[in-house]
């Protein structure tokens, strides 16, 4: 079969490229990537090897109006897919509205989130807070006119991954799944476990890996490590901060390096090399997760294939991907709950390492190659009975 790929950004190293490319890379059937925003230089180097295929450019501004004017953009490009046995739209946002002028070919969608402004309620209350009276009633008229073209695009979808539950949960409440009679399904994305070996050492720093950006709540994990540090014989542990920082998340960079300004012992380490974040995994002593209701991330699961316990917040994704007091912990959105379950690991490294070994154990059930199988057979099956 030929597919065709959608998504309308392809310029970081996050999980729905990695998602992406792991298809592209492991699947029987023959891929194309459609994007409107590619940035080779930015995300995996991997994609130099697929075929890409770039459409009238989006720019990756998610403010209010630079969201409105990709959206159009998007819903009213023609592409053409006459020698494609399907599509599959990578949804993180605005990717549905592809599907307005495209001709009757079997469309799919891998749900990563819908757009979280309009279905997510805790991203929503934090976007909001952002606003002033005129540009809070401009959001709500976007949002409810979002949902209505929304719903009328995945009309279209013949069946739906999703990659958590969290994410089923907001496209149900967001009636997104009306019409679907069963045709969905939960499919977590996996984690090359043989790929990368644990090295069983534990130095003595927290580690922080991922983009650094707003969502991602950075902050937070820097307060909880203050309250950590108030303890004289804790003097000599470290935080270290890893990941990629496009353009529109510098003024948060800038933020976070102010709360930081007369410390030593938080680093930031920006755009590191694989080889720097594997070796920062391998050595760390736990990694932290403080995002707000996270969709899945990847980053958890990263952590465990090293052997790693994960604190995370008791919201979203790490619910399911993590088990509390076994691989890690899930804490409340808290600096002190995080400090609290910081110091218990560093009391008791012994914990550390059962935990370790368990994370690892728990990294073994997500495999990319049951993911991506999973998907041929779905879409074999779909372009069988349409055929």
């Amino acid at each position: 079969m030929h597919i065709a790929i959608y998504y309308p950004w392809i310029y970081l190293t996050s999980g729905v490229e990695r998602v992406i490319l792991e298809i592209c890379k492991r699947s029987k059937h023959q891929y194309t990537v459609f994007t409107n925003h590619f940035d080779l230089a930015n995300t995996y180097p991997e994609f130099q090897e697929l075929n890409v295929v770039e459409l009238p450019f989006v720019p990756v501004n998610r403010d209010l109006w630079p969201v409105l004017k990709a959206s159009m953009t998007i819903a009213f490009q023609k592409v053409e897919l006459k020698s494609f046995d399907v599509l599959m739209v990578h949804c993180d946002g605005i990717g549905d509205l592809i599907l307005n002028r495209l001709p009757k070919i079997p469309a799919v969608c891998f749900c990563h989130t819908p757009l979280r402004p309009v279905f997510d309620h805790h991203y929503r209350a934090r976007v909001v807070e952002r606003f002033r009276a005129a540009r809070r009633l401009t959001f709500y008229l976007f949002s409810e006119g979002f949902k209505v073209v929304d719903r009328r695009m995945w009309l279209r979808y013949r069946y739906v991954f999703f990659n958590s539950n969290v994410t089923r949960m907001r496209a149900e409440r967001g009636g997104l799944l009306r019409g679907k009679d069963g045709k969905y399904e939960v499919l977590h994305p996996g984690i090359d476990s043989d790929a990368q070996q644990p090295s069983w050492r534990y130095e003595p720093y927290f580690l922080l890996p991922g983009r650094i950006m707003w969502t991602k709540n950075v902050e937070l994990a820097i307060q909880a490590f203050i309250l950590f540090k108030k303890s004289p014989e804790l003097e000599h542990f470290r935080l270290v901060i890893a990941g990629r920082v496009d353009a529109k998340s510098q003024s948060y960079l800038e933020k976070l390096r102010k709360m930081t300004t007369y410390r030593d012992d938080v680093e930031f380490v920006i755009s590191p090399t694989d080889n720097m974040l594997w070796s920062l995994y391998a050595n760390c002593y736990s990694v932290l997760f403080p995002s707000f209701n996270e969709d899945w991330g990847m980053v958890p699961l990263e952590a465990n294939t090293y052997g790693k316990p994960v604190i995370a917040t008791n919201l979203g994704g790490p619910r399911e991907s993590q088990v509390d007091g076994k691989t890690g912990f899930l804490v409340s959105l808290e600096p002190g709950a995080f400090a609290q379950a910081m110091a218990r690991l560093v009391a008791d490294e012994k914990l550390v390492r059962i935990m370790g070994h368990a994370a690892r154990e728990n990294a073994r059930q997500y495999d990319w190659s049951h993911f991506v199988d999973r998907i041929d057979l779905v879409l074999e099956k779909l372009v069988g009975s349409v055929r």
